[in-house]
């Protein structure tokens, strides 16, 4: 009868023993087994608290195979770094390191917290829970660019080692190994940024119908206080004619001086009747549903949301230009008003070039957002500018027609 096998011959067509297996075999095999055990099959970086926590009879056997394996482990490391070069090994490392990669890890936190304030959110509509999941948004918005460069980076990893030619079969077998984590990784990730991309369209969608609500509210009460404005500016012009002025020079004075002051009044009270829209509100809507909208693992998944919410950004695109440039008129019709003129009208920004701009600036920036698994291409981009111009422009007739 033939003697059973030993865990070497056991673990002979292994590629390499898991840091969990081994810690198993460290704790009840005895010394003379863990001597057995192959160094170069072992995990790097093992723990050294395996060895404090083994039993006492097997720590110095544990202790001498964990400074054989890392002696190996060095060894072949400095010949990959010999044959293929810095870079490639760098990628090696990043196929065995990315798996507790920081970033990674708060992203995903707080991806999770923000899936629960948007279920309390649903359930109780309130105006506080959704400010408070817009804040939120912006806040992991800023994490967003690091997580993309990670990914971009893991990317750009496996197209390096894919290109590699190895010398060895074992080298083509470590390659493929690392290959294979890194994409898995980066799908994880492109995953992990889907489900964020398509929970901040719904929290941003709702944030930009509320703010369409609002501003539909706000204006027939902006719009009686200008019919109110140009009465008086009116009546301040009669005041200030040359007939007036010669048979009634106090009175026309006075008369002027309270009809602005009453300009003024109401001036600022239309103020009050503004919706809030800043460039960086625009940008972050636009960037939500570009980013959705770009994205294969979304863009099925949110067509009917992104169509409420272009129709919401071009309303609301559109509201801002027209509020800036009836501000900037606003200045050049009353002078005697406070406010520095060329820093109001400075913003005469149209809204097909905030558009243009914006691309421009997309194009521009970093392309760590654009991903190897995601298979966003500048062409994509390219379409998109072109989707959302002649969308715009149909929305901006349909708006002046019914003005």
């Amino acid at each position: 009868m033939a003697p059973p096998p030993t865990i070497g011959e056991l673990l002979k067509d292994k590629p390499h023993i898991p840091l969990e297996l081994f810690v198993k075999l460290a704790y009840s095999l005895s010394p003379d087994e863990i001597a057995k055990l192959p160094p170069q099959k072992l995990p790097e970086n093992i723990p050294l608290d395996i060895v404090d926590q083994a039993p006492i009879y097997s720590r110095r056997a544990l202790e001498d195979l964990i400074l054989a394996a890392n002696s190996f482990h060095l060894q072949r490391r400095l010949e990959l770094q010999d044959t293929y070069g810095d870079e490639v090994v760098a990628a090696l490392d990043r196929a065995k390191q990315t798996k507790s990669a920081a970033t990674i890890r708060v992203f995903k936190n707080k991806l999770a917290d923000l899936a629960t304030l948007t279920e309390q959110y649903k359930k109780t509509k309130d105006r506080g829970h959704l400010d408070l999941l817009t804040n939120n948004i912006k806040h992991i918005n800023s994490l967003l660019m690091d997580v993309r460069a990670e990914n971009a980076t893991i990317s750009r990893s496996a197209q390096l080692l894919s290109a590699i030619d190895p010398i060895t079969p074992n080298d083509g077998a470590h390659f493929r190994s690392a290959i294979t984590a890194l994409r898995t990784l980066n799908e994880q990730i492109e995953k992990l940024l889907a489900e964020y991309l398509l929970l901040r369209l719904v929290i941003i969608n709702r944030e930009m119908q509320e703010k369409n609500r609002q501003v539909n509210q706000l204006e027939e009460d902006y719009m009686t206080l200008q019919r109110e404005i140009d009465v008086l500016r009116e009546d301040l012009e009669r005041s200030q004619t040359l007939w007036k002025r010669a048979i009634q020079r106090g009175k026309a004075n006075q008369e002027g001086d309270d009809l602005q002051k009453r300009i003024s009044g109401l001036v600022t009270e239309q103020k009050s009747k503004e919706i809030a829209i800043s460039e960086n509100d625009l940008t972050l809507w636009l960037d939500t549903i570009v980013d959705v909208s770009l994205h294969p693992f979304t863009r099925e998944k949110s067509r009917k949301v992104v169509s409420d919410a272009r129709v919401a950004l071009y309303n609301l695109l559109n509201k801002y230009c027209m509020s800036q440039e009836g501000g900037a008129k606003q200045i050049a019709r009353n002078p005697f008003l406070q406010i520095d003129a060329k820093q109001a009208i400075r913003f005469m920004l149209m809204s097909e070039q905030f558009i243009l701009d914006y691309f421009s600036k997309k194009r521009n920036e970093n392309t760590a957002w654009i991903s190897d698994v995601a298979q966003v291409k500048m062409e994509d981009l390219d379409g998109l500018e072109k989707d959302l111009l002649d969308e715009l422009k149909k929305s901006s007739k349909f708006l002046k027609k019914n003005a």
